[in-house]
């Protein structure tokens, strides 16, 4: 059932309007005044408690009623939460536009950027294609598959605190949040990094992708950015060549959960 939501998913998000209607997120500003209002000034307001205060009853109840619907309904009923649940963590598809060009910085190897090359990993105003990909789409769906929607929110939930506009008056929680979602980013960049070794040129991919693997969260950005361009040859700067990558690494991961998928059912 997993494969079919997340195709289900991608497809609304892809093709339809509705991700756009009822992808609203204005509601965490008031939720976080709330959260600072009461406990602002005790340690539950302030960096890792605040944030877990933050985080924590959100994903709590949608993995309440997940386990609800899963055990206590219908599966329909699941299956339409389920799918809800992730088109609204689903981010926007990066717009690439023909003939534009790509706004991330020339590409550096992790080792360059180790060595304090940080705007490489930091400067979000310049991120790429594929890295607007990961944190918008990849990420979520990698979440929801090992966690379910408590996953997915789990994910939209910590990169939204990570962003200056909802944590505006408590950059403690914001920077906080920021070193966390990085940590849920790692897993996420190395799988996608694993499908640009299989959708692009394999053996100087997997070079990078296996040389490089053990880099820290704080590189994330470089890591990716390193594996695509050594699957692209070199030719990273094209935000439609960037895009097909991404596009052809998400058909890999697809089909690979359809035969586990498959293979679950058959053995059961």
């Amino acid at each position: 059932m997993t494969i079919i939501i997340i195709l289900l998913c991608l497809g609304l998000n892809a093709f339809t309007p509705i991700g756009k209607w009822t992808r609203q997120y204005g509601w965490l500003s008031q939720y976080f005044k709330y959260h600072q209002k009461w406990l602002g000034t005790t340690p539950f307001g302030k960096g890792v408690l605040g944030l877990l205060m933050a985080l924590v009853p959100a994903v709590l109840a949608v993995a309440v009623l997940q386990w609800i619907l899963s055990h206590f309904s219908w599966g329909i009923a699941a299956f339409i939460f389920d799918a809800a649940i992730l088109l609204y963590a689903l981010g926007l598809m990066p717009r690439v536009e023909k003939g534009s060009s790509t706004k991330a910085p020339k590409t550096r190897t992790v080792e360059e950027a180790a060595r304090g090359q940080s705007e490489v990993v930091i400067a979000t105003e310049t991120e790429s294609v594929l890295w607007q990909a990961q944190t918008s789409m990849f990420a979520v769906l990698f979440w929801f598959v090992i966690l379910g929607p408590a996953g997915a929110v789990l994910y939209r939930f910590s990169r939204l605190l990570s962003e200056q506009t909802y944590v505006e008056d408590s950059p403690q929680i914001r920077t906080t949040a920021m070193s966390w979602v990085s940590y849920l980013d790692w897993l996420p960049v190395r799988l996608l990094g694993l499908c640009f070794v299989l959708a692009g040129r394999f053996e100087s991919a997997f070079k990078v992708w296996w040389g490089q693997i053990g880099t820290g969260p704080q590189n994330n950005i470089a890591y990716l950015e390193a594996c695509s361009h050594a699957a692209l040859e070199h030719s990273n700067d094209n935000p439609q060549m960037q895009w097909a990558l991404y596009q052809r690494a998400l058909i890999i991961l697809l089909v690979i959960l359809a035969l586990i998928a498959v293979a679950a059912q058959m053995h059961s």
